[in-house]
């Protein structure tokens, strides 16, 4: 079973003898009408006469590869967090959609316990592993919440009952964000989005204000509730 949508894509692109831009702007379509992703793909696969069950994502799975790669080293996943909080301030095609960033986040918090273990993962390794954490999170946010074309819209029908309280905190946060407001990720404290520094609130921000160590930018997030990377309190 595939665990990233482009893996499930390139999959029925292949089986239906489609290209895979053809597939994925379809997909795309689909979803800004309110369709679901699986719904989506298995739905071209019954148009093209291919059994569509062989087409679906088990985002339980997603969240323990996630874990599994954020527990391995405890200063890999503080540079992939740091890459990530880059991403998503940046502004065009490089920027990490929001949903999948508090996505992130959520899984952070569930693995707040593990050790803090420090290998000597290389650049290319780190690399790879933030590839991979994007696309399982793109993907994750694709299944768990309900789409429109002004985006997260609720929480999908057929989300996991133990997956429920990460998609009910990526639609809260986005919702949140899309009126102009920001969970800071390191108090939790809500406020406006412009008045906020490098993720956090400026009073989160000034405390590490002149910190060039990303240990200490992403080591303090959600300390004030518990130890964490940057969920709040919900």
């Amino acid at each position: 079973m595939s665990l990233t949508a482009r893996e499930l894509l390139h999959k029925l692109a292949e089986d239906a003898g489609l290209t895979y831009p053809t597939v994925a702007k379809r997909i795309n379509r689909m979803m800004k009408k309110g369709s679901g992703l699986i719904e989506s793909v298995q739905e071209i696969a019954v148009e093209h006469k291919l059994k569509p069950n062989k087409y679906n994502i088990n985002p339980v799975k997603i969240v323990a590869e996630t874990e599994k790669i954020l527990r391995e080293d405890y200063t890999q996943t503080l540079m992939i967090s740091a890459v990530l909080g880059q991403m998503i301030e940046s502004r065009g095609k490089e920027r990490f959609p929001p949903p999948a960033f508090f996505a992130y986040t959520e899984m952070l918090f569930r693995i707040s316990d593990a050790p803090r273990d420090v290998k000597s993962e290389t650049s290319i390794e780190i690399a790879e592993r933030t590839t991979r954490n994007i696309e399982l999170m793109t993907t994750l946010v694709s299944v768990l919440c309900e789409w429109s074309e002004q985006g997260v819209v609720g929480v999908a029908d057929d989300c996991p009952d133990i997956l429920r309280d990460i998609a009910r905190a990526i639609f809260r946060k986005t919702k949140l964000l899309q009126g102009g407001l920001w969970t800071c990720i390191s108090c939790g404290n809500i406020v406006e989005s412009r008045e906020t520094r490098a993720l956090m609130c400026y009073e989160c921000d000034s405390k590490l204000s002149g910190s060039r160590s990303i240990e200490d930018r992403y080591e303090s997030l959600g300390e004030n509730d518990r130890r964490s990377y940057g969920r709040s309190t919900e």
